[in-house]
């Protein structure tokens, strides 16, 4: 039996909107990574930003509301991003601009992992740092939360990961481990190939996402 679901870009460009705003997307967890990524690429500074993937926007209103000139892309045109086209069109749509920060979150495993490489040259492209976000395979078990005195809190976690067989997620063609030239290390030096300096980890509250933090600048 095939492990992959139902994959490619004709599914992910006639998603309704709705699947961005169901009920499950109002859960902690979902919100907490959506907050995760706002609180990372405002660390970036950015003026102006690319987020590639536009979800349900709350990503892009936000940083637009904290000052931010945002311009949104996405291949499904229900979503109403400012460019619509797939990645690899976006340098040629955009007639070359430049970004402060790209960001692309649950993008890239919808996309055949003999792309990654050239997907991961078309964000340096577009921009000197980028925010990537993807999933994880194994499962995580165990326990999240936050441990605060009075108004002050840091993220705390215990547990391990499940190494598994398991079927893929609808739509991604690879998560992180899911093969073995997908594992964590194996992306990351991809992208030291592109970036000076690459720093990753696991979403604190959503552990099923990891980041990497992509730049050009060797300490930020």
């Amino acid at each position: 039996m095939s492990r992959h679901g139902n994959t490619g870009a004709q599914r992910e460009a006639t998603l309704a909107r709705a699947y961005y705003t169901g009920k499950g997307n109002f859960s902690p967890e979902h919100l907490y990574s959506l907050s995760f990524q706002i609180q990372q690429l405002h660390r970036f500074n950015p003026k102006r930003m690319l987020e590639v993937g536009i979800g349900n926007g709350f990503v892009s209103a936000f940083m637009r509301q904290a000052g931010v000139e945002v311009v949104t892309a996405d291949i499904n045109p229900a979503l109403a991003p400012d460019v619509c086209a797939p990645l690899h069109e976006l340098p040629g749509q955009l007639c070359g601009e430049r970004f402060d920060v790209v960001s692309c979150c649950e993008v890239l495993e919808h996309m055949p992992f003999e792309q990654f490489g050239s997907n991961l040259d078309i964000l340096r492209s577009l921009a000197p740092d980028a925010f990537i976000s993807l999933p994880g395979h194994f499962p995580w078990m165990g326990l999240t939360g936050r441990l605060g005195i009075h108004n002050r809190f840091m993220n705390v976690a215990m547990g391990l990961r499940i190494p598994c067989w398991r079927r893929l997620t609808d739509g991604h063609y690879w998560e992180i481990a899911s093969e073995w030239q997908t594992r964590r290390s194996a992306l990351v030096a991809h992208m030291r190939k592109r970036f000076v300096r690459v720093d990753s980890g696991v979403f604190p509250m959503h552990r099923y996402h990891f980041y990497f933090r992509c730049s050009d600048k060797r300490v930020r």
